[in-house]
């Protein structure tokens, strides 16, 4: 009886909309990853305090811009962000 009461009264809160939480690593370039499994390019390391899917890079390959548009610097022919894309790991 408690549990139909407790149901009854969140019903009635309304038509509250929870705000999506991050969405689950799928392996993309600077998402966050365990090791090289998680990681569609099969290489995951560790920048500072974080540690992403990464790829080569070099003057005529350069990285591709971070999840949030900014610019990726290649250090020692690796993309190096400062930053993970905003997932989970599953």
């Amino acid at each position: 009886m408690r549990s139909l009461a407790i149901v009854l009264a969140l019903a009635a809160c309304g038509d509250e909309t929870v705000p999506p939480g991050p969405s689950t690593c799928t392996g993309l370039v600077y998402d966050s990853c365990r090791d090289e499994h998680d990681c569609s390019s099969a290489n995951c390391r560790p920048f500072g305090s974080i540690q992403v899917c990464t790829q080569a890079c070099s003057d005529t390959a350069p990285c591709p811009n971070d999840q949030a548009g900014n610019t990726v610097t290649c250090t020692n022919m690796l993309c190096q962000p400062t930053i993970a894309n905003t997932c989970t790991l599953p």
